[in-house]
């Protein structure tokens, strides 16, 4: 298998017809705005948006069916994994090219800068995985006291 492209959308949509892709909102930079006073732990927080990672392949040797397991680290500003994510496909006889799409619901996070998703894949006899892609996601986490909290003060 050969890596061609991945990127990181909120959401895709394969025509039926025409067997085109269309990638929507796809993700560079994201702001979040956070109640401190609602929040147990400031170090783990986890927004709950879903989002996709999805990826073009190519393979001349499609003489039978193949296995793709893909695997999607998260690493945060400290360049710490906090997060994997893994999608097993197989690629049928005869396919040449192939899309993954792979669905994450959750964000995790640890602090405002910029994250990567190392994508990785193995596929045959392979035992060890390869890294492909790296694609960065700028988070900026903005902190505020709840509006109940300011009228009291």
């Amino acid at each position: 298998m050969k890596h061609i492209w991945t990127v990181l959308c909120q959401k895709s949509s394969i025509d039926n017809e025409s067997n085109m892709i269309s990638l929507f909102d796809c993700l560079e930079q994201i702001k979040f705005i956070v109640d401190k006073t609602k929040m147990e732990n400031t170090n783990n927080i986890v927004f709950p948006i879903s989002f996709q990672i999805a990826s073009f392949w190519t393979d001349d040797n499609n003489t039978k069916d193949r296995r793709l397991d893909i695997k999607v680290e998260l690493y945060d500003p400290e360049n710490e994994m906090i997060k994997d994510f893994i999608g097993k496909f197989i690629v049928k006889k005869g396919i040449v090219r192939f899309r993954s799409r792979i669905n994450i619901n959750g964000l995790f996070t640890t602090k405002s800068g910029r994250y990567y998703f190392v994508i990785k894949y193995k596929n045959g006899s392979n035992k060890q995985y390869k890294k492909v892609a790296e694609l960065p996601l700028d988070i900026d986490i903005k902190y505020k006291l709840s509006d109940y909290k300011k009228k009291k003060q």
